[in-house]
């Protein structure tokens, strides 16, 4: 083999690597956003096989009573393995997570310990940025509520107001963390093209799945 060979064999394997570290930065600071957050917060990635959860948050770990070392990793159906979810809401859940559109339903849940629960779940794809193939590359957001006290899956109208204005609320603080993340990863490293093209603020995909029968007044 010869020296240009071996010169051209180490600029792509830097090359790789820098395009692996920028993927890496913008996943890590997605990650760190939402660990500290006292709302039940969950950050899933469709972009790996069966859109396994990358962060939760304490307030996840206190609603659930799982330990991010037991789910971190897995796709979030846990929760409701053997409950009976309505197919209208399990078809619901699989297009959010395929393409980033809001979904908020009410779905049948189980606690690490096995206890029931009623899961106010409002779920959205957040982009940080375009493939070099012209692709948003999203995250999937859940914010999580117990509203088991309602006694029903019928919630009324103002209560699922309130738990999208608090999903905002998340969703902002998380928009306001990653811009600045953004901004130094669109600087670095100039003669690269990356894999990701971040933008300067990230940004929520808009369309809705539909509205789930359990959301209706």
């Amino acid at each position: 083999m010869s020296q240009d060979s071996d010169t051209a064999g180490d600029l792509q394997q830097h090359l790789d690597e820098t395009l692996a570290r920028i993927e890496s930065d913008v996943t890590c600071v997605v990650v760190r956003s939402i660990r500290d957050c006292n709302f039940s917060v969950s950050i899933a990635d469709p972009a790996q096989p069966d859109c396994p959860l990358i962060s939760v948050s304490e307030g996840f770990c206190e609603l659930t009573g799982y330990d991010r070392e037991t789910i971190l990793g897995q796709n979030c159906r846990f929760l409701n393995d053997g409950c009976d979810i309505q197919p209208s809401d399990r078809q619901g859940l699989r297009v959010s997570a395929k393409t980033g559109k809001h979904f908020c339903g009410v779905l049948k849940n189980l606690k690490a310990d096995g206890t029931p629960f009623l899961n106010l779940l409002d779920m959205r794809g957040l982009s940080v940025g375009r493939t070099k193939d012209g692709e948003e590359r999203f995250f999937i957001v859940g914010i999580q509520a117990d509203v088991s006290e309602q006694g029903s899956e019928e919630l009324p109208l103002e209560h699922k107001t309130q738990m999208q204005y608090i999903a905002t609320l998340v969703r902002d603080e998380l928009s306001s963390g990653l811009q600045q993340e953004a901004i130094v990863t669109a600087s670095a490293g100039d003669d690269v093209s990356s894999d990701i093209t971040p933008y300067e603020e990230p940004r929520w995909i808009v369309g809705e799945v539909f509205e789930t029968h359990a959301l209706g007044g």
